[in-house]
């Protein structure tokens, strides 16, 4: 089949099964192509990330205070607010309420993490509440991770269909909410979930050689929030940067080189 009748095929599918408001899609924030971004996952933000030459800032839902998030937006920034929209992580405080039945086969390489179905109703119910406290603490969007359970052994028989359908259900719950939504990674469904959320973040492309898989994004306007992990990192030379950063199929994308542990250590395309 021509690959542009697939594209147009899976969107008229998807968007007919799991449609959204258009006008709740038109009024949450929508950042451009090329918007600047930081992302701190291993502590919370202090006032010094305030400072930060960026514009855009992705941080852990459950650990930073809505206190903070206001300093930020005193500062100018929007606020990315990172969640596992699934997996099971064991240390979250509401961890409990999770059931046996809502989780599969562990995360390979993340100790405390399993698979979450994502069509469990007990599981969503959890996530729309987590969507509840970000607005709360005033995040401007959020950031829902492992949402590419099918690319993964998660014991749960979860495939691109069920990834695509619970994207489009948190981006229509973000957006009832006033929040902007993002795809993480998933770049397999990227044609089924392109005109429901905002943008896309990204680890690995250039080192997996993917980039072109989240091209759409920036043919639409919409931003890349890229992240590469070199091994030596936070001892990156200038060689090792400029082969990342000249990579032309990430051309367009927001990229950071970060450690692993996405600490405060960056350095930007």
């Amino acid at each position: 089949m021509n690959p542009l009748l697939t594209l147009a095929v899976a969107f008229t599918f998807y968007s007919a099964q799991f449609p959204l408001t258009a006008a709740a899609a038109a009024s949450v924030w929508t950042p451009a192509a090329g918007t600047t971004w930081e992302i701190i996952l291993s502590r919370t933000a202090t006032a010094s990330d305030a400072s930060l030459p960026v514009s855009v800032l992705d941080l852990d839902l459950e650990d930073n205070t809505a206190s903070t998030i206001t300093a930020l937006h005193a500062a100018g920034k929007k606020v990315i607010c990172y969640f596992s929209a699934g997996s099971y992580e064991d240390w979250r405080s509401d961890a409990s309420e999770f059931t046996t039945a809502d989780y599969g086969s562990p995360l390979d390489g993340w100790d405390g993490e399993w698979w979450l179905d994502v069509n469990s109703a007990n599981v969503r119910r959890i996530m729309a509440a987590r969507l509840d406290t970000a607005v709360t603490k005033g995040c401007d969007g959020v950031d829902p991770d492992n949402v590419d359970a099918y690319s993964n052994d998660n014991g749960l028989g979860l495939t691109q269909d069920d990834a695509a359908a619970y994207v489009r259900w948190l981006a229509e719950q973000g957006h009832k909410r006033g929040l902007a939504v993002g795809l993480k990674n998933g770049g397999e469904i990227v044609d089924r979930v392109l005109d429901a959320v905002q943008w896309e973040v990204n680890e690995q492309c250039v080192e997996q050689g993917e980039c072109e898989l989240y091209r759409p994004f920036i043919d639409a306007g919409k931003p890349v929030f890229g992240i590469e992990y070199p091994e030596s990192a936070p001892d990156v030379s200038s060689s090792q940067k400029s082969k990342i950063c000249g990579d032309a199929t990430r051309d367009g994308f927001s990229t950071l080189l970060k450690e692993m542990d996405l600490s405060a250590w960056s350095s930007a395309c």
